[in-house]
Formats: structure tokens, C-alpha cells, sequence
């Protein structure tokens, strides 16, 4: 993983509390994205842990569901690194199954 995020510029780290109440998305982490942006620079990578229990994402647009979109579990990470992931990180939804699962997120130029 080292090797994949080597040469980017770390803009900010947040955190994401994903329920099983209803999505979020990073409008919804502390520090919050706006407009795609944080701290006046655009997010086009990030890099993202799950604390507890399970979430599932969607990233189309569209709100997961406790049985719909990819599952990441306890523990795992996920690299949005390799290329621009402006529009994905603008789209993507996270929804806990169970509990309140802190996503923890860092996000890249």
C-alpha cells in the first residue's frame, strides 16, 4: 500500500460515522467535503479504514442498503489512490449494518 499512495499530497483526515439508519457521505464526515473540496483543495483520491462492524458503499450515486452495494468489514481498508477519483469520491454512500461504524478517511490531491 506504501508504494501506491508514495508522491501524494495529504490534504486532510476525517472521520465518518456510517449508521443503519440511513446512508452518508463525506458531506457528512468531520472535517466535511464540500463541493468536492477541503480546505479550498479538491479531493481526487482518498484512502479509507473501517473501524467497527461492516459497512456498505455505493458509488454510483445511489444509496446502499443493509443488502445492497460492496460490504467492507471490520478492519479493512479500501485505497481510492491510483487515479482521479473526483466524481466517485462526490457520489460514494456509506450505510452500517448493525452499529455505528467509524470510517476513518484520508483524503489526497
Amino acid at each position: 500500500m506504501e508504494n501506491q499512495m508514495a508522491g501524494l499530497n495529504v490534504i486532510d483526515h476525517a472521520v465518518l460515522s456510517a449508521g443503519s439508519a440511513a446512508a452518508v457521505s463525506l458531506a457528512d464526515a468531520s472535517p466535511a467535503l464540500a463541493l468536492g473540496k477541503i480546505n479550498g483543495k479538491t479531493v481526487r483520491r482518498m484512502f479509507l479504514t473501517v473501524e467497527t462492524g461492516t459497512v456498505r458503499y455505493r458509488a454510483d450515486g445511489t444509496a446502499p442498503t443493509a443488502a445492497t452495494g460492496h460490504a467492507i468489514a471490520k478492519d479493512d481498508s479500501i485505497s481510492f489512490t491510483g487515479a482521479n477519483y473526483e466524481q466517485l469520491i462526490s457520489a460514494i454512500q456509506f450505510i452500517g449494518a448493525g452499529s455505528v461504524c467509524p470510517i476513518q478517511i484520508t483524503y489526497f490531491d
